[in-house]
């Protein structure tokens, strides 16, 4: 039986500042006219212990655009430069959040938010349905109840 959602820990480690260790999550989505996109996310962050947030530089296209009509998403990440891989993959749905735009925004970190100086992006938050991964600790899985 998989554990609960709890984004602390291993899967925090792996993700907050994976772009300041030179790797950044893929995240695959489904474009609004159905076809497929995967992007990297330098800016992915876990927001709370079931949530990540990442901050959109493009508010009105893309990413952010195509949410809105279909939310799901798949989150990957792995760094393959050490022992003990870290190995993460989520599953979730992704939403914008414009009310978290200043929370999200100063949660990520610097080299991100010189991209987006005068803050015309948005917040998303991306509600967390399952987790798999491997880490130091061996495999593990979440999944929400």
């Amino acid at each position: 039986m998989p554990d609960p959602i709890d984004l602390s820990g291993p899967v925090q480690e792996a993700l907050d500042g994976a772009v300041l260790r030179g790797h950044q999550p893929a995240l695959a989505y489904v474009r609004e006219d159905g076809s497929p996109a995967a992007t990297f996310r330098g800016s992915t962050h876990v927001h709370s212990p079931t949530e990540l947030a990442i901050w959109v530089r493009k508010r009105d296209d893309g990413f952010a655009k195509a949410i809105a009509k279909e939310p799901r998403v798949s989150l990957v990440y792995a760094d393959f430069s050490g022992p003990g891989v870290p190995y993460v993959s989520v599953e979730g749905r992704a939403s914008t959040r414009p009310e978290l735009n200043d929370e999200v925004y100063e949660a990520i970190v610097e080299p991100e938010r010189e991209q987006d100086p005068e803050k015309k992006g948005i917040a998303v938050v991306i509600e967390v349905d399952a987790v798999r991964g491997f880490g130091a600790a061996g495999y593990f899985e979440q999944h929400r109840n």
